[in-house]
């Protein structure tokens, strides 16, 4: 009997973790496209697939309960690689991703970019832990609100 109700004690907390919330990602038209619609701003997390930071990020801040939570409910998140080939129109303007990232002089990666069809695009550059992530959004969201 101790056996059965272990297995099941196991199996309850393993299919609890398989069922964790996470960040859901938007391709960057489709968050351009809902953010003029409900007034929400984007976040977009620039990353290479070489980037170690960027590896962190995504396992360690992007997993954070609390950044999950506020992320889902305040911002439209986009993952942007400017080392694929894309293209998008924001603000009237055509860009491919590179030439995005070249109007923002980035050059390390990861860097975290935030943006309003009404508001100022803010670029942060290096990993962030969770606070500090936060607190760029947070800060961000006041600012076009």
């Amino acid at each position: 009997m101790k056996y059965i109700l272990s297995l099941f004690i196991i199996s309850f907390f393993s299919i609890s973790a398989v069922y964790k919330e996470n960040i859901e990602w938007k391709s960057i038209d489709i968050a351009i496209g809902q953010s003029e619609n409900d007034n929400k701003p984007i976040f977009v997390d620039v990353y290479t697939d070489w980037c170690g930071w960027c590896k962190v990020l995504d396992k360690k801040t992007f997993q954070h309960e609390d950044v999950v939570d506020y992320v889902k409910n305040n911002y439209h998140a986009v993952k942007l690689n400017p080392e694929k080939e894309g293209s998008f129109t924001f603000k009237g303007k055509n860009y491919t991703y590179d030439s995005y990232m070249d109007k923002h002089k980035i050059n390390s990666y990861p860097a975290i970019i935030v943006l309003h069809p009404n508001g100022k695009e803010k670029v942060y550059m290096g990993y962030r832990d969770s606070k500090s992530f936060l607190e760029i959004l947070k800060k961000y969201k006041k600012q076009v609100d």
